[in-house]
């Protein structure tokens, strides 16, 4: 078996561990259960949004190789899914829509010219290193005149005289993206539908989403031939995921037509909320698409508190149901941008595009400790714990090769004894580090 540990002193640290028979121990044990197995992985990413493609295009040739190289390919993190926005979010350079002539029902200026400056090239450049990489997107806001506060930013909502053309909109872009050999596989509705935001930003309640959907998207999408793109609800924090996931999903006809729920993180765990979807809709898709370590809340630069904020979430989310985990942007620069409204972040990768140096934080590890050994389609199987001072989740990746994920963000070292299928090996993992096991 080996046993692969990150902490602020080294990063993937491999050791050789020797597995021996089970001689009925009792004490201290994490066991894994291969056996007993729940959902499929659909795959881990993060954001490719302009704010990340327009740093990237800053950067010398060297860095820009280095820069797609650790996230893509199988000596990076090994990202095979990814987020794109429809039209612009706050992490783009301004406003802008695909259509600004509230005349043309019948989409003749549709135009996609903007995304092919920056975001359209750097997608393609993680396409040559990543073949089989899967997108999904999402719209920040339709365009201003579409809404009842005549403005792409602070909120409003979509009129309803416009929801078949702004559908027609989002059936266009996949179209588009397809033309530029590009394709989305899946849409969320509206991202943060209950967010009035100085940015880019729409509201939506879940029965509108419900009827948006049933009624106009799903339509839209058939009639462009996108038969298989998949449409997620909700896209917001986990606080009011269940809430949603039950108001969106309450007719026949919904639950034939919205196929999952997407969730962010910025309002906290709410891991039993999440578990509850998972339980009461068991055929949808659960998909992390979004979460940062925003500078307005955060402003120490704690590395190890940030990693660890990661790797708890993918784990809880992940023993909650998760299918698919998408960081938010990849790169960002040195000021935490572009950001068109200076509602700046972190990310795991920061350029200075100023000086072209790229600083790696320690949570693009603890990230690469899932998306480099969990395998798109593995399945979630069994692990049980001892104690609550070692987080844990397990997975069966389609090969049968076994993985299992440790976390530990406690000041001691923690021993434990790993135990499967009749065959144990007594273990530690050191103060404020994540390990991974594969056997």
């Amino acid at each position: 078996m080996k046993c692969y540990t990150t902490n602020k002193d080294g990063v993937f640290i491999c050791t050789e561990k020797t597995l021996e028979k089970d001689e009925r121990i009792e004490m201290n044990l994490i066991k894994a259960y291969p056996e007993v197995r729940y959902q499929e992985v659909l795959g881990m990413g993060g954001a490719l949004t302009e704010a990340a493609a327009y740093t990237y295009s800053r950067m010398s040739d060297e860095k820009k190789k280095e820069l797609i190289g650790l996230y893509f390919g199988e000596k990076g993190n090994r990202y095979n899914f990814c987020r794109t926005h429809v039209q612009s979010c706050d992490f783009a350079l301004g406003n802008y829509a695909y259509v600004e002539d509230q005349d043309d029902s019948e989409l003749k200026t549709f135009s996609i010219e903007r995304d092919k400056q920056y975001i359209i090239p750097f997608i393609h450049e993680a396409q040559k290193k990543e073949k089989d990489l899967c997108f999904l997107a999402s719209p920040w806001s339709p365009p201003a005149f579409m809404k009842t506060n005549g403005d792409m930013n602070h909120g409003g909502k979509l009129k309803k005289e416009y929801y078949g053309m702004w559908a027609k909109m989002v059936a266009r872009y996949v179209s588009e993206y397809e033309k530029e050999g590009i394709k989305i596989s899946r849409l969320t509705v509206q991202n943060e539908p209950n967010a009035t935001q100085t940015w880019d930003s729409c509201l939506f309640t879940g029965s509108e989403e419900q009827e948006y959907v049933c009624n106009y998207l799903r339509a839209a999408l058939d009639q462009e031939g996108h038969n298989d793109v998949k449409i997620n609800v909700w896209d917001h924090n986990k606080e009011r995921v269940l809430d949603r996931a039950l108001e969106s999903l309450s007719t026949e006809e919904a639950e034939k037509k919205i196929d999952g729920i997407a969730f962010h993180w910025y309002t906290g765990d709410h891991f039993e909320a999440l578990a509850e979807v998972r339980n009461r809709f068991p055929e949808k898709e659960l998909i992390f698409t979004e979460g940062c370590v925003e500078y307005s809340r955060f402003a120490s630069d704690n590395q190890v508190a940030h990693a660890e904020m990661y790797a708890h979430d993918i784990l809880g989310n992940f023993n909650a149901g998760m299918n698919a985990y998408l960081d938010w942007n990849i790169y960002l620069d040195e000021l935490g941008g572009p950001n068109h409204v200076k509602n700046y972040c972190d990310a795991p990768v920061m350029c200075d595009t100023k000086n072209d140096t790229i600083d790696v934080k320690l949570s693009y590890y603890y990230i690469g400790h899932f998306s480099r050994f969990i395998k798109r389609g593995a399945k979630r199987m069994l692990v049980s714990r001892f104690t609550s001072k070692v987080e844990a989740c397990g997975f069966v990746n389609p090969d049968g090769e076994k993985i299992m994920i440790l976390l530990n963000c406690t000041d001691d070292t923690q021993a434990f004894t790993f135990c499967e299928s009749g065959m144990k090996c007594d273990m530690e993992i050191p103060a404020h580090s994540i390990q991974t096991l594969c056997w």
